[in-house]
């Protein structure tokens, strides 16, 4: 059981908390486990966490999914990419603090164990941006040395990646 916080998840719970981290998910603050809201709806859609509010009533998925929307309008097409990637073995954090909406690390492997692989940034398929904004996250993620990747979300949710890369004659 997880108690749902107002941008975060927090599991008590020590077995529970032991299991995710050596998967991969969330950050430890002294004997809990902090999930983000995306890691925490993922795991509740594979049926390995339950949420519950401050007076212990049951969160279900989609009330989790609803809340997250509130305070990230972009927060589902950021989940499909989350759990796409998940699903296909990636561990996923948060890129926040690298300009991006997440790094991703090769399988297999943990932060810490390797080098951020990619940062991903999530695009609806109606998403604008300049030429400018571009080479921005081109550029950061090169200065990280780590190649970036555009998640884009079409209309029936699909997501597709499109790897690029600064090339300088």
């Amino acid at each position: 059981m997880a108690l749902l916080l107002e941008n975060k998840v927090l599991v008590h719970e020590r077995r529970t908390a032991d299991q995710f981290t050596q998967k991969g998910f969330g950050e430890r603050e002294d004997r809990d486990l902090v999930l983000d809201l995306w890691e925490a709806a993922y795991l509740c859609d594979k049926e390995k966490l339950e949420v519950v509010d401050e007076h212990r009533k049951p969160v279900a998925r989609d009330q989790l999914l609803a809340h997250a929307g509130k305070k990230d309008k972009r927060f589902y097409s950021k989940y499909l990419v989350y759990a796409d990637l998940r699903t296909r073995g990636y561990i996923v954090k948060t890129g926040f603090k690298f300009g991006a909406d997440f790094r991703v690390y090769p399988r297999g492997k943990k932060p810490g164990e390797a080098h951020t692989e990619w940062v991903v940034h999530v695009f609806t398929q109606d998403d604008k941006f300049t030429f400018t904004e571009f080479s921005r996250m081109v550029r950061l993620a090169g200065n990280l040395k780590t190649k970036m990747l555009a998640a884009v979300v079409d209309a029936e949710n699909a997501v597709n990646y499109y790897a690029v890369d600064r090339v300088t004659p």
